[in-house]
């Protein structure tokens, strides 16, 4: 498959199509990105996320960076938190953060020269790269593979005037998240247990307070360090980001708080309710959180935190606070289709629970995984079993995380077994 396509459809317009969709446009495809939001623009509900080495070099060799010399926030060390003791321990853990809108307006601003506050002046093309084109509100509906000449023509309708368009393309990238469209469309009724979405058990809250909101300690505390605080059957995760509009030197205090909510239960119901009355199936986006629910549930745990988490959680403004509920993901046992010409990447190939952090530097390896096998450095097919072996081990691995955090012991030693075994299959080449 040495050979970067002539074109290519990506299915997705976040991170990692937007990525995928880069390291194609530099190398000379010409790629249309299928987005089903209607808006011109993605929304994150203010989350920050962490990136490796991997997403690091795929922004350094696809992207312009100039002027943004703050997109990411270090953290030198990672400091627990045990119940109400604040530093009960600090661990040489070094992560580098940011804000998902921040990198999103990066990618946009070099895949297609999308203007933003961040920004205002996006960089011009450079000397060979492909057409790129960004199309919102397009959700795919069927797709064929044809023989004749191996391409794939894709069918998707515009969910606001509900016109059918087609292309036919070299390529097509399944890059649409947990719930993809494509991975249903590769896979039908194929799909095995553990590619579907079930409830962990949990959910996450989940919201940021500018650095100047809290006191001078609890600002110190929280500086340049990844910050746990362990709590009864519940954890809360902190570090810094930079805000999305201001990368030099304004930082906002990112928290994501697990706390356990039984399925099907009345406060399952009341926490998805939001102030208009809808109720929502994974997550209450910011400014819809109902106030007496994210007052009441905080209320619970407050005096059972360390004090810099019990300030940080306690003055967040409701504006500022979403939920969502963490599944069981997927995990697919394949990454190519119809010889090549359907690829499942990022989350639509395996998604992680959310404690590693780690589904934006799976997607940036995903992606310069692939330009090793386009440049012929590598086989599709070792490409594809490497993908999903590390997919599985991580998968694995963040449920047994999960589990110790937030579970039983039994359901964590149940899990932690399964992923022992999975690591001998592995080995062995059994799996």
């Amino acid at each position: 498959m040495a050979g970067f396509p002539p074109s290519a459809v990506v299915v997705g317009g976040s991170l990692a199509g937007l990525m995928h969709g880069l390291v194609l446009k530099r190398h000379g495809t010409n790629v249309t990105i299928l987005e089903q939001e209607p808006a011109s623009t993605r929304s994150s509900h203010n989350a920050g996320i962490g990136f490796g080495p991997q997403a690091e070099e795929l922004l350094r060799d696809y992207c312009d960076l100039a002027g943004l010399e703050g997109y990411y926030a270090p953290a030198v060390k990672t400091r627990l938190a045990l119940r109400k003791k604040a530093n009960f321990r600090e661990i040489n853990l070094v992560r580098h953060l940011t804000s998902w809108t921040l990198l999103y307006r990066i990618l946009r601003a070099n895949f297609d020269g999308f203007p933003s506050s961040t920004i205002p002046n996006p960089p011009p093309p450079r000397k060979g790269d492909g057409r790129t084109e960004y199309r919102s509100g397009q959700r795919v509906t069927s797709l064929e593979y044809h023989n004749r000449d191996s391409t794939i023509t894709v069918h998707f309708v515009d969910v606001t005037t509900g016109k059918e368009s087609s292309l036919t393309t070299d390529l097509l990238i399944g890059a649409d998240g947990v719930n993809s469209v494509v991975r249903e469309l590769v896979l039908p009724n194929k799909t095995p247990a553990n590619s579907r979405k079930e409830y962990s058990g949990y959910v996450a809250w989940r919201g940021t307070v500018p650095d100047d909101a809290v006191s001078e300690s609890t600002k110190q505390y929280f500086s340049d360090r990844t910050c746990a605080n362990m709590l009864p059957r519940s954890s809360i995760i902190t570090y810094m980001i930079p805000s999305d509009d201001d990368n030099a030197g304004h930082r906002l205090i990112n928290f994501v708080w697990y706390y356990n909510v039984p399925a099907g239960s009345t406060t399952m119901t009341e926490v998805f309710t939001d102030i208009t009355g809808k109720q929502h199936q994974n997550t209450v986006p910011t400014g819809l959180v109902q106030p007496d629910i994210w007052k009441r549930e905080k209320g619970t745990m407050l005096n059972r935190m360390a004090e810099p988490f019990a300030e940080l959680i306690g003055t967040c403004d409701i504006s500022r606070v979403f939920v969502t509920k963490v599944n069981d993901k997927v995990c697919a046992d394949s990454a190519s289709f119809y010889n090549g010409k359907v690829l499942l990447v990022g989350d639509a190939l395996v998604a992680f629970r959310p404690h590693f952090a780690v589904a934006t530097e799976q997607a940036a390896g995903h992606g310069l995984g692939l330009a090793k096998v386009w440049k012929g450095d590598k086989s599709l097919e070792e490409w594809s079993r490497e993908v999903v072996r590390y997919g599985k081990r991580t998968w694995l691995a963040s449920r047994v995380l999960g589990e110790f955090g937030q579970g039983t012991w039994f359901s964590f030693f149940r899990t932690l077994l399964s992923h022992v075994v999975l690591l001998v299959k592995l080995k062995m080449g059994w799996a």
